[in-house]
This record gives C-alpha cells, structure tokens and sequence, in this order.
C-alpha cells in the first residue's frame, strides 16, 4: 500500500507483480477491492497498479469535493501514471468515463485504453426510472440506495456497512451526477496516441451500459471487444476475463 498526496485529497494506490504497468480504474462507489480475484491472475505477467479514487475508501478528500468531480478524478490518474509509468488501463463503468477525460486532458501515459461498458449518457436508452442524486439529495442514503439496486437488478438492496456507506454517499452527491453530466470530446480521444479499446461483456447485453459501449465504440469507428460475464465480468468470471484482456492487449 503507498499514499500519494495529490491536490484536495490523499491517494492509496497497491502495486503487484512484474512485467508491463497495468493500471485498474473501479468504477461508481466501487474501490480496489472489486478487483481482489482478478489482481492476482494479471500480477502474473504484469505489475498490477489498483487504487482508491479520492472520496473513497482509503483515499480521503481534504475537505469538501471540488467543482469538478471528472476533471479531478481524471487528473488523479495522471498523477499515478507519473508515478508508475507507461501503463495500460482497464477501466470499469464510471471508471471508463474517467478514463476518457484523461485521454482528453493528458495525451500519452497510456498505452492501450479498454474502456469497459462505460455509461456515456448521449447513447444510454431512455429509461423510465428515479432521479437517484435527487432521491439521495431529498430523502437520504437508504432511499437513493435501494432505487440503485433496483436499477442494477439487485432487489432486495444488501445492507451497508460503513465503508460503503461512505463511498455510495460520495458517489450518489458527486460522482453520479458529475458522470451522467459528462460528455467526451471523441475528436481528442480519437487524435490521441492511445490505442482505445471498447469493451462489453457478453451477459449483459439488456443492460443500458451495454447499449452505451456499442454507440461509443461506432462513433469512434471500432468494432467492440466482447469480454466473459457482465458489467462485473472482471470479478465474476476473473479467470476467462484476465485471459480475454491478455488477448486484448496483445491486439489478438
């Protein structure tokens, strides 16, 4: 585990294994833990770069977030980049949408980008459903939570513990609307030297997620990656996904 002080915040990042810098960006609330099966698999042949965004889990703000909450989270992947080097990146959901304003902000860095199901609202289908930052901002953290689970197909909600109490909170007041606010700047990503990669997972192709890959991975010209499980195919089905993303890397 190491810290790396960084504006407004303090990063704990984990590295693991030898070989080409690999970094994992979590998704939404998640932290580094959702990568616990799949870590050890690509540490194999790789030096595993994983990580807490700031706001949680063991990487707490300095005080109130900023007015940014993309660009921050974004700038917060270079920095780590300028500590581990040239890496590729998997980057899951939310994660991804961070990924692409890093290729915005800080071309080179990055390698190959697999941006995995990430949830560009100009291509997610119109739903009918609650406005969670609303619902959190209005009737708190059970309320916003339990709509969420719903959303993601997980009826009843599990109970909370602290931790991510702490994490859905931040997520649902900052990242969840600063995500669904965000619209990439594709001319930069495509002029960018990064090789760009759109991932979808094979089991979930009701999910709106998957909708949102496939008209991202159009407009940039290039035929989505099909990867083994669902949105969380990474932690589910860790084996089949770190070979499938080994192929992926090596432009098979």
């Amino acid at each position: 585990m190491t810290t790396l002080a960084v504006p407004g915040a303090t990063l704990t990042y984990d590295v693991e294994g030898h070989g080409p810098a690999l970094l994992l960006i979590p998704g939404g609330p998640a932290d580094a833990m959702v990568f616990t099966h799949i870590r050890p698999l690509l540490a194999e042949d790789h030096t595993v770069v994983t990580y807490d965004p700031r706001g949680l889990s063991r990487s707490p703000l300095d005080g109130a977030p900023g007015p940014d909450t993309i660009r921050e989270h974004a700038d917060d992947v270079h920095r780590l980049l300028t500590e581990v080097g040239p890496a590729d990146v998997l980057a899951s959901s939310g994660g991804a949408i961070t990924l692409l304003e890093h290729l915005r902000r800080h071309p080179g860095g990055v390698r190959t980008a697999v941006l995995h199901e990430p949830p560009v609202t100009r291509y997610l289908p119109t739903l009918d459903g609650p406005d969670i930052p609303a619902l959190f901002r209005d009737h708190g953290l059970p309320a916003a939570f339990t709509a969420f689970m719903k959303v993601v197909g997980v009826d009843p909600a599990p109970p909370l513990d602290p931790r991510a109490e702490g994490n859905f909170a931040y997520f649902f007041g900052h990242l969840m609307p600063a995500t669904g606010a965000y619209e990439p700047d594709l001319d930069a990503v495509r002029a960018g030297p990064a090789r760009i990669v759109v991932a979808v997972g094979e089991e979930s192709a009701a999910l709106p997620v998957h909708h949102a890959a496939l008209g991202l991975a159009a407009d940039l010209g290039t035929g989505p990656e099909v990867f083994p499980g669902g949105h969380g195919g990474f932690d589910t089905h860790a084996p089949a996904f770190a070979t499938r993303l080994r192929e992926v890397l090596k432009g098979c």
